[in-house]
C-alpha cells in the first residue's frame, strides 16, 4: 500500500551544512531564529570559519561576498555598496547607510578605516575607536592604545593596521611604528628606528603591515616602504623604484590588487598638479620588479578600493569612483559611478561579509 502522507523533507546534515554556507551573512543571522539547533550551529567557531573560507576561495568575484565601504566626502557618512549594482552597466548606482555608529556619536566624523574578516575598525574623528561587523550589526567600542613615551605624538597619530594573526587566533590592532596590540592581551612594544612619512593607515599584504617611512639615518635612503610581522615582532626594509627614493616628491603607499603600490600625491589636492603614472611592485620585495603603470585620467590623488575583476578595476581619482580597464591590448577605458544622493566619495575599501562575532573575539579560531 503507496504512502500518501506528508513527503520526508529532511535533509541529512552534510547536505544542509554545504546548502547554508553559499548563503550570505546577512540571510544566515535571520536563520539563527528559525530554532536553537541553527542558532547554535551558525554560531559555531568551525562554521563561522568555513563560511568566511568558502567565499574566499570562490574564484568568481561576486560569489565572495564582498560590499565596497566608503565615506562621503566629508567622511560624516558611513556607506556599503554592493558589487552586483557595480558590474551593471548604470552609472548610477545605490548605498546603504551605516548609521549606527552616528546613533552613538552623532556629530563625529570617520576618516579612517580598517577591514579583516567581516570586521571594520573605525577611528573617529574624536579618536575613539569602534570595532564593527556590518552583516551582524554589533558594534564595540575599544580602548585607545597607549602612546609610546618616545614616539612624537605628530608621528603616531591615527595610524592603525588591522588584521588576524592565526598563529595566536586573535585579531591585532597595529599602531603607529612603535607597537603592536592584541586585542586580548598586553601590548609590546615594536621599536622600529624610522618615523612615519605621511599620516597614512598600514596596508596590509603577504601576511605583513606597510607604512611608507623616512630614515632618521643619513646612510640610508631617503623613504623607504617598513614591513612588519606583527606576530613575530619582525620587521623589513622594501625599497622603492630608485626615482622615488630621493624623498624629492609627496608619495603615498597602497596596493593594487595583490601588489604594494606607489602614487604621488600633493599637499593640496584641489588646487595642485596633476599625474598620470603609478607605480606596482610585482614581485613582493624586489626592487628590480617595480613596474611604472599609466592612467588616462590626470590624478591629484589615486587609489585602488580593493576591487577588481578581469576586465576592470575599481579605482577611486579623488574623490569619485571610476571602473578602468588597464588591458594592455584595448585602449584604456574608463566608467565614471556615481553613488545617488552622495556624489563625491572620501575613503574607500572593501571588506568580506562575515558571522565573526565580536563578543566572541577571544574564543575565534580562523584557520590560515
Amino acid at each position: 500500500m503507496e504512502d500518501h502522507g506528508e513527503p520526508n523533507l529532511y535533509l541529512p546534515p552534510e547536505i544542509m551544512d554545504d546548502i547554508l554556507l553559499l548563503l550570505p551573512a546577512k540571510s544566515l543571522c535571520r536563520f539563527k531564529c528559525v530554532s536553537k539547533p541553527w542558532k547554535a550551529m551558525m554560531s559555531d567557531t568551525d562554521f563561522v570559519n568555513r563560511h568566511i573560507n568558502r567565499a574566499t576561495e570562490n574564484k568568481d568575484v561576486f560569489l565572495q561576498r564582498r560590499r565596497v565601504i566608503f565615506t562621503n566626502a566629508e567622511d560624516n557618512g558611513l556607506y556599503t555598496l554592493d558589487l552586483d549594482d557595480i558590474d551593471n552597466d548604470d552609472e548610477q548606482v545605490a548605498a546603504t547607510e551605516l548609521d549606527y555608529i552616528y546613533r552613538e556619536q552623532p556629530s563625529v566624523r570617520v576618516p579612517f578605516f580598517h577591514s579583516c574578516n567581516g570586521l571594520i575598525l573605525l577611528e573617529l574623528s574624536n579618536l575613539e575607536l569602534y570595532l564593527v561587523n556590518p552583516a551582524t550589526s554589533e558594534s564595540k567600542k575599544l580602548a585607545r592604545p597607549r602612546q609610546h613615551p618616545y614616539c612624537s605624538h605628530n608621528y603616531n597619530y591615527h595610524l592603525y593596521g588591522f588584521g588576524f594573526d592565526s598563529s595566536t587566533s586573535q585579531y591585532q590592532l597595529v599602531q603607529g611604528d612603535i607597537f603592536t596590540k592584541k586585542l586580548s592581551s598586553p601590548h609590546p612594544y615594536i621599536p622600529i628606528s624610522s618615523h612615519l612619512h605621511r599620516n597614512e593607515n598600514g596596508v596590509l599584504l603577504n601576511g605583513r603591515f606597510h607604512w611608507l617611512m623616512e630614515s632618521f639615518s643619513r646612510y640610508d635612503e631617503a623613504i623607504v616602504i617598513v614591513a612588519l610581522n606583527a606576530p613575530v615582532l619582525e620587521s623589513r626594509k622594501i625599497p622603492l623604484p630608485p626615482e622615488l627614493s630621493s624623498g624629492s616628491q609627496l608619495l603615498k603607499l597602497g596596493a593594487f590588487r595583490k601588489w604594494l603600490c606607489i602614487t604621488l600625491a600633493t599637499l593640496e589636492p584641489h588646487h595642485a598638479q596633476t599625474y598620470s603614472e603609478f607605480w606596482v611592485m610585482k614581485e613582493y620585495g624586489v626592487r628590480e620588479s617595480w613596474t611604472k603603470m599609466r592612467v588616462s585620467i590626470p590624478y591629484a590623488e589615486l587609489s585602488h578600493s580593493g576591487f577588481w575583476t578581469e576586465s576592470h578595476d575599481l579605482m577611486v581619482f579623488g574623490e569619485r569612483l571610476v571602473l578602468y580597464n588597464f588591458d594592455e591590448e584595448d585602449p584604456q577605458t574608463f566608467r565614471n559611478l556615481s553613488v545617488r544622493e552622495i556624489g563625491k566619495v572620501g575613503r574607500v575599501g572593501v571588506y568580506i561579509e562575515s558571522l565573526v562575532s565580536i563578543r566572541n573575539l577571544n574564543s575565534m579560531r580562523i584557520n590560515p
